[in-house]
């Protein structure tokens, strides 16, 4: 079935009628029934008020049509909108197979915008973490990672690949002409179900330019320590570090391994005493209710040291400070943790012991460390097998779990180091031996 430029632009939105866009439906909180092409037949509109005519005349003036109230709850309507969101895969390929128009269109086209809004939501919906646009030879191939692993969603006629990532980096705030260079950037996106913050990455590949979208959560999750599948034993321990009136905590593990979610859920334990507490991040990944957030930008020389001094001036009790990543910023940390701060952190590192040896390195006196150090929490996260399908052959896995140890100053773990931790999983029927070594390294 061929379709116009502008039926598909209507199309994508999720209804077919002139100047009601999905997005202004939803802000509105109403929903499109039933609509038809030609404006004289009525057009059926869900909203949560019948006999309230100041929206009912707003839709008739951005519609230019009649319309035939139809009365529902707001939670009838956003389902509506649910429903909408789901676009078939083969149907969008196929309508864009036939929009030969779109090929010389620009990132300005509604199509184009839709497109990238739809690969947001739909990647949302799957619990994606990540989105990686890479342009093939003859296609664009999508894939969300999800659960830590790269799934392929979808792949697209290659003349997409130009438009989306114009569109994206306008979103991001980049400049589009220059394509030889990587870039960074960031955007907020809310589908009104939904708030999350964009992280955007491009680099140069051999066919054009390859996207990888991060997604943040906008909004504080509100885990806390109990939410985070940590044995009895080392959930006492973290709880006593996080109500230390000085000293230092880290966090290591690879990225993606859960560290922030964790420092978050012990601040959100703490942030209610009559307490200062700052956090230095690169970049704010969500909103911490009760913190002061500071986003250090490099380009400017705002760092981790620059902002970690000008705290220090602000009165605080705790500091999260995101990552310590140079010698300055490990001296200044040592400093204040020795000066009644509780500071927080993160390494890069394998393992809880390897964080000692990483800041001396880094130039720390062993005695400094030794007298602040409250002690090393690493994780990493593993898929858990999903119960609920029966598999013989090959297990199926749904959500992840913490794998974890926490070494305190004496040298003693809480409960045990990460492989045992692990072995433990294996057998209570978590995970299995292979989601281990995939994670771990056998």
């Amino acid at each position: 079935m061929d379709m116009s430029f502008r039926d598909f632009c209507l199309y994508f939105t999720g209804m077919n009628t002139k100047n009601l866009s999905k997005k202004w439906c939803q802000k509105n909180g109403i929903a499109v029934v039933e609509s038809t092409k030609e404006n004289a037949e009525p057009m059926k509109v869900a909203v949560p008020n019948a006999n309230d005519e100041f929206l009912l005349e707003k839709i008739r003036f951005v519609t230019q049509q009649r319309i035939i109230p139809k009365q529902h709850s707001p939670a009838e309507i956003k389902m509506m909108h649910s429903h909408t969101d789901t676009i078939d895969d083969e149907d969008l390929l196929q309508h864009l197979n036939h929009l030969e128009i779109s090929r010389n269109s620009s990132w300005e086209s509604e199509p184009i915008i839709n497109l990238v809004d739809s690969l947001i939501v739909k990647a949302l919906q799957k619990k994606a973490t990540d989105i990686h646009l890479e342009p093939l030879a003859d296609a664009l191939r999508v894939r969300f990672r999800i659960d830590g692993l790269l799934t392929d969603y979808r792949t697209f006629p290659q003349w997409l690949a130009e438009p989306v990532l114009i569109r994206l980096k306008v979103m991001a705030n980049v400049d589009i002409t220059e394509r030889r260079l990587p870039h960074d950037g960031s955007f907020a996106f809310d589908d009104f179900h939904e708030k999350v913050n964009v992280r955007v990455s491009t680099i140069p590949v051999n066919s054009g330019e390859k996207c990888v979208l991060r997604l943040l959560p906008a909004n504080d999750s509100a885990q806390t320590l109990d939410s985070l599948d940590f044995s009895e034993n080392t959930l006492q321990a973290i709880r006593k570090i996080f109500s230390a009136p000085q000293g230092l905590f880290l966090v290591t593990g690879p990225t993606g391994s859960g560290k922030t979610t964790t420092l978050y859920a012990g601040l959100r334990e703490i942030i209610q005493r009559k307490i200062n507490v700052t956090t230095i991040e690169d970049p704010v990944e969500y909103e911490l209710r009760g913190a002061n957030q500071v986003p250090v930008n490099e380009k400017c020389g705002f760092t981790f040291a620059v902002a970690l001094r000008s705290i220090l001036r602000q009165d605080p009790d705790v500091i999260l400070v995101g990552e310590i990543r140079d010698a300055e910023t490990a001296q200044i940390a040592l400093q204040a943790a020795q000066t009644g701060h509780l500071v927080l952190s993160t390494l890069h590192t394998n393992s809880a012991k390897a964080a000692a040896a990483r800041l001396l390195d880094l130039g720390v006196q062993k005695s400094i460390l030794d007298e602040s150090l409250l002690g090393v929490f690493a994780q990493r996260l593993v898929r858990k097998l999903d119960k609920t399908v029966s598999i013989e052959s090959r297990p199926h896995y749904k959500g992840r779990t913490v794998v974890c140890e926490l070494l305190l100053p004496n040298n003693t773990y809480a409960d045990g180091a990460m492989q045992e931790n692990a072995t433990h999983l294996i057998h209570q029927g978590i995970t299995t031996q292979e989601e281990i070594n995939r994670v771990m390294g056998s």
